[in-house]
This record gives structure tokens, sequence and C-alpha cells, in this order.
């Protein structure tokens, strides 16, 4: 392929989104984190917006988009249609009505990478039983492909970030590490990225990208139904704000603080990371498309698991929710998981 979507842009998949302080900054001073009528149950912050239109009856939406993570188009396209729907999942809701994408594309690129983009977040979409709509197409410097979905459920059905309570326990429903894996997704590629994996193991770095993508395009609705199950407090998606950041958001909303004790990663990717200098086992880095974090109490947990298991939900334990008032401590000596 001549035309590398992963090669015309500086930063990849949820990369690009604005760091979290900058993001407060720009909100605050734009005036969009005061309060809303009570008919708006969630906003900022959230992973959707929830307004109650009517009795028992809840809008949500969302909208996310980005630059491609990797070079094949239907698999970038499935990617985003995972992205955008999850952020509906993570609130423990399963009834999408519809997505609007939204699509960019410089005027040298080929018109079928752009029909592939559509393409494959078109069949994510229909798999999950969500019609595709309608959308938005413009002219742009750097590609970017994803939507806008919107949600309906009863209110007192969702699960919001906020909401975590001392003592419940954390679950996480992918593995981490797709900014180190998909980094070298792109270096092997280039000469001077060669270079700098010699000496990694190649089946090492084959099985942490097929992981890497095989997460990214695993879609969270399974993850959504097993919660309809079980009476969950809190969850959130990781996403661009890394699980550091995303955990951050759930401890400062429910004024509670949150230990990792437990990092589960895609297996290869500690070394990626720390020959590329991400802060993996930190907790900070990127992820795109990853999974759900999910804060239930002592007595729930096993039922949670076993919701998870038939689904055939891959999840793994974390760490747990402790008194505080918003703070997140990934332990120094947190044990890694490499699945």
């Amino acid at each position: 392929m001549s035309y590398r979507l992963t090669k015309v842009v500086p930063v990849h998949g949820c990369s690009c989104k604005l760091p979290q302080y900058q993001l407060g900054d720009l909100l605050d001073k734009a005036g969009l984190t005061g309060k809303f009528g009570e008919e708006v149950l969630a906003g900022p912050w959230e992973n959707a917006s929830v307004v109650k239109i009517a009795d028992g009856i809840a809008i949500l939406n969302t909208l996310d988009f980005f630059t491609p993570m990797v070079d094949e188009p239907e698999i970038q396209g499935r990617i985003a249609g995972s992205n955008v729907t999850s952020d509906i999942y993570t609130l423990g809701v399963t009834n999408i009505a519809n997505v609007l994408t939204i699509m960019a594309y410089p005027e040298n690129m080929p018109s079928e990478l752009a029909v592939g983009m559509l393409k494959g977040l078109g069949d994510f979409c229909r798999e999950m039983g969500i019609p595709v709509v309608g959308g938005h197409t413009i002219r742009n410097p750097w590609p970017i492909i994803g939507g806008a979905a919107t949600g309906v459920s009863a209110p007192e059905k969702i699960v919001y970030t906020r909401g975590a309570k001392v003592g419940d326990r954390l679950f996480l429903t992918k593995p981490l590490g797709i900014a180190p894996a998909m980094a070298a997704y792109r270096l092997r590629k280039e000469e001077e990225g060669k270079e700098l994996l010699e000496g990694v193991p190649e089946d090492l770095i084959d099985e942490a990208v097929e992981g890497a993508i095989t997460g990214m395009i695993t879609s969270n609705k399974p993850v959504a139904e097993a919660m309809q199950q079980v009476p969950v407090h809190a969850a959130t998606d990781i996403t661009g704000f890394g699980l550091k950041g995303h955990a951050a958001n759930m401890a400062v909303l429910g004024n509670i603080d949150i230990v990792i004790n437990q990092l589960a990663v895609i297996r290869g990717t500690p070394v990626l990371a720390d020959l590329f200098g991400y802060p993996l086992l930190t907790g900070e880095a990127k992820e795109t498309a990853g999974g759900i974090l999910i804060a239930v109490a002592q007595e729930d947990a096993d039922n949670l698991q076993d919701e998870l298991d038939k689904r055939r939900v891959r999840h793994f334990e974390v760490g747990y929710v402790a008194k505080g008032a918003g703070n997140v401590n990934v332990l120094k000596n947190v044990k890694v998981l490499e699945a």
C-alpha cells in the first residue's frame, strides 16, 4: 500500500485527544462546566451525556473520532465503530438507536481508503444491530474517522463514572498496552524503526500487535449486558487518558481513592513500552477502544465475573476502592500480568 494511513498523521488513535488538564481549562474558560437543568443527568467528564426526556426514558449521546491506528482501512473503521459505541455500552446501555459517521481526509488520499474506513465502521455497527443513518464528511489535512452514537435507556438502569464506594473491587475487561504495540506495528515498516526493534523477537511483536488489534475491534456490548445483570456501582472505559487518567475521573466524581495493585497488559508490551519510553507500567499510557473499568461491591463481584464469563469476556481484577478524596495510587510494586 503506497498511501499509509498511519504515515500521514503525527499522532494516532486516542493519542490525539487533548490532555485532561488542557480539556478542563478549555471547558472552564468556555463556560461549559456550569449547572444544567434537572433533566440533564450527566454532562462533561461522563462517558456520554444523559438527558431525561420523559418519565422512564433517557437519551444518551456521545461523539468520538480520531486519527488512524492502522493502515488497513476496514480495520480502522471497525476500531472507530468499537470506540464510539463503547461510550454508550460503558453506561450499561445496550440499546443504541443509531450512529452518525464523521470522516475527514485529504484530497490526495485514495478514495478507496475512505470507502474502506466507512465500510469497516458500518459493518461493525450492523453486527451490533445499530443502523448507520448518516453523518458528515470533510476535506482535512489528516484523515479521521469516528461517529456520534445515540442510546436509549431507563434512567435508573444507567451506570455512571461516579458512584464507586469504599470496599469495591475493580475489574478491567481488556488488557492495556495499545500504544507500545501499535508503535511497533508502525516502526517495523520503517528502516529506522527496524533498527530500533533489532533484538526484539518477531513473535513477541506479532503477538503484541495481534493482541492490540483484536482488543480494539472487540465490542464492549457484552460487558454492558453483564452489567445489566449485576448492580455495579460505577464504570468507565479506558481510552485516551489511560488507566490512571480515567480512574482519576472515577475517583474525583466519587470522592474516593482508587488503588491499582495489578496491571493486566497485552503480552509482549512491557518490553516494547520500555524500548519506546511509554509509561505503561504506571498506568499512564494512552489506550484506544480499550476495556471497561468496573467498580462492584465485594458481595456482587463473583456474580459479575460469572456474567462476564458467560459472555466470554476477558476480565482482570486490577485494584480496589479506598477511602479518600479523589486520588489514584498505582502501587510501586504493582503486579504485572501479561495476557
